[in-house]
């Protein structure tokens, strides 16, 4: 079985789906239909219509981002001007890439462009007091996520979750990532997380045993891992 990283909508918005919502004509048979339904059923996914899901869509940037932040808990903040890369106020996204850089969940990798700049609160003796990174260039969320991509935010947010709650840190082999036979195509930055990631049987590779870093994800690969995410 194919599976890859987390689940995401084609609209911009997360409405709530009813049971009858489960009944997706367009998957039945599919490899994820049961994956699909235990979502749909618990209202965490919705279709493109009421009686299509499009199992093989793609999933972008943006919309895998919020649902991986949604399915570990990681909250929203405001959006700011000038500290959201690309994103404006008007982009229904900005919400989640604006929390996920303060918690820094978006990999510079990631980033097209990207710089950074740091700066300090300091008190009466010169004395730094707090921090803050401010980091510039285009995160390019309506682009399609790769596999590689989506391992590293999910392994980013879980492992933050978890981190935040238990001060759990995970020490795992990172040549995991080289068992696939295309291994070598995996980014360096991304070997961690892919690594990370299939560790904790969020992610598999391929039935051919490759991984396929660069190929985007669909929807019904996706929803597969929000499932697991969910149930860890």
């Amino acid at each position: 079985m194919k599976i890859i990283f987390a689940l995401t909508l084609i609209s911009a918005s997360l409405l709530s789906v009813t049971a009858a919502a489960a009944e997706f004509s367009d998957i039945r048979g599919h490899w994820a239909e049961t994956s699909i339904n235990a979502l749909a059923e618990r209202d965490i996914v919705n279709g493109v219509t009421d009686t299509e899901f499009m199992p093989d869509g793609v999933v972008t940037r943006a919309q895998y981002l919020k649902m991986i932040m949604e399915a570990t808990g990681i909250k929203t903040v405001d959006y700011r001007y000038e500290e959201c890369l690309d994103a404006t106020a008007s982009d229904w996204y900005a919400p989640y890439l604006q929390a996920a850089l303060d918690a820094g969940l978006v990999p510079s990798n990631m980033i097209t462009g990207y710089s950074a700049d740091v700066t300090y609160e300091v008190d009466d003796t010169g004395k730094a007091t707090s921090s803050k990174v401010i980091y510039h260039g285009a995160f390019n969320g309506n682009l399609p996520i790769t596999r590689e991509e989506m391992a590293v935010l999910t392994q980013y947010c879980y492992q933050y979750t978890r981190t935040v709650l238990t001060d759990d840190r995970q020490e795992v082999d990172v040549n995991i990532a080289n068992s696939f036979s295309d291994g070598d195509d995996i980014s360096d930055w991304a070997k961690a997380s892919v690594s990370q990631a299939v560790n904790n049987r969020f992610i598999e590779g391929m039935d051919d045993g490759t991984f396929k870093p660069k190929e985007t994800a669909t929807r019904a690969q996706a929803a597969t891992i929000i499932l697991r995410v969910l149930n860890s």
